[in-house]
């Protein structure tokens, strides 16, 4: 940790050095080059504390002008240009005062603003020199605000280029998911021209055998074509998937199927994501006790307002042949947040002798 804090310091330090080094050298040149060039001219007549204190004034008068009067008019106000006018002219006033006052008590003199034939040159002496600072230091300013503007230009570029390179990435993703998805095709119709072989060597000795062989081709179809993408289909398609997953159960097991299908409320209007309904339906039929006719299964689906409830209900077996993983409906609930985010309500309640699902979708 010590290590950590030195080197910290030894950054910052460097990065100090590396922004005062340049003002304070370009500073030295410029007051050398002066003071020679009037030491050549006309000769100094003033004592070294004398100039520092007007070059300390004049250097305060340059960074107060950038720092202060622009950044404030730029990037504080909704009018700079008329700020930074205002804001500069009573700059070179105030300045101005100091100025004479200062140069009053340096030299001893009674401190005085009158404008006559003897301070006339003093004041335009004054007023010229600042404003060649102030001109200066607008210069100065201008330049780190071209190279601030340069800098975020720069950076709002370079998160536009990553952001692209991101779409680009997810794009290529997508592509290599449809072709991996185009190259499985070929699974599913293999199942469906199977299935048509099937029904065609059975049906002529079995109507019962042909008729779920056509069911379950349809209900792959349905799935198949569904699932290519996220649109919603009609309540209609998928109540009629659910009465042919039934149909196809009945055929299998006849009469020790016993399932109470009751709807109510209209449902011409309504569109839901595919395969919800079914899910539900398959995991009953796999996992349930369907034999009873005492104790049947029962799948209620309903229209209240802008809801529609579906709710299925079949007691448990006492043995299970297949494996509880649980992965349809979690994939199913996966599927409805897609889908709705948080408006969707999933309520499942596995009691020790049966098993009920509620589901409520917004319309």
């Amino acid at each position: 940790m010590q290590k950590g804090r030195l080197t910290t310091n030894g950054v910052w330090k460097m990065r100090k050095r590396a922004v005062f080094f340049p003002h304070i050298l370009g500073w030295v040149l410029y007051i050398s080059y002066e003071l020679s060039l009037v030491e050549i001219t006309v000769g100094l007549s003033a004592t070294v504390i004398h100039y520092s204190v007007y070059y300390l004034l004049n250097i305060a008068l340059f960074y107060f002008n950038a720092h202060v009067i622009l950044d404030f008019s730029f990037f504080r106000t909704s009018r700079p240009y008329i700020f930074a006018c205002l804001l500069i002219l009573a700059e070179i006033f105030c300045y101005l005062i100091f100025k004479l006052f200062l140069d009053a008590l340096i030299s001893g003199k009674e401190f005085t603003l009158t404008w006559d034939v003897n301070h006339q040159r003093l004041w335009i002496t004054n007023i010229w020199r600042e404003i060649f600072f102030i001109g200066f230091s607008t210069a100065y300013w201008s330049l780190l605000y071209m190279i601030r503007f340069k800098e975020r230009n720069h950076a709002m570029e370079t998160d536009r280029l990553k952001a692209l390179a991101n779409t680009l990435e997810l794009e290529n993703r997508f592509i290599a998911a449809e072709n991996a998805y185009l190259q499985n095709q070929i699974s599913p119709h293999l199942l469906f021209n199977s299935l048509s072989f099937i029904y065609n060597a059975v049906h002529k000795l079995s109507d019962k055998a042909g008729k779920g062989v056509m069911l379950l081709a349809d209900i792959m179809r349905y799935s198949l074509v569904s699932s290519q993408d996220n649109r919603m289909v009609a309540l209609k398609q998928e109540i009629e998937q659910l009465e042919k997953l039934i149909e196809i159960s009945r055929l299998r097991f006849g009469e020790e199927l016993h399932i109470q299908f009751k709807r109510q409320g209209a449902r011409r209007d309504i569109r839901i994501p595919p395969l919800i309904l079914i899910t539900l339906i398959e995991n009953m039929i796999k996992h349930g006790d369907l034999g009873d006719p005492d104790r049947p299964a029962l799948i209620r689906l309903q229209r209240k307002d802008q809801t529609l409830l579906f709710t299925t209900w079949n007691a448990k077996r006492g043995s299970d042949f297949h494996p509880k993983n649980g992965m349809g409906l979690q994939n199913m609930e996966k599927r409805l947040n897609n889908f709705y985010q948080d408006r969707f309500s999933l309520m499942i309640l596995n009691g020790e002798t049966d098993f009920k699902v509620t589901l409520s979708l917004p319309l």
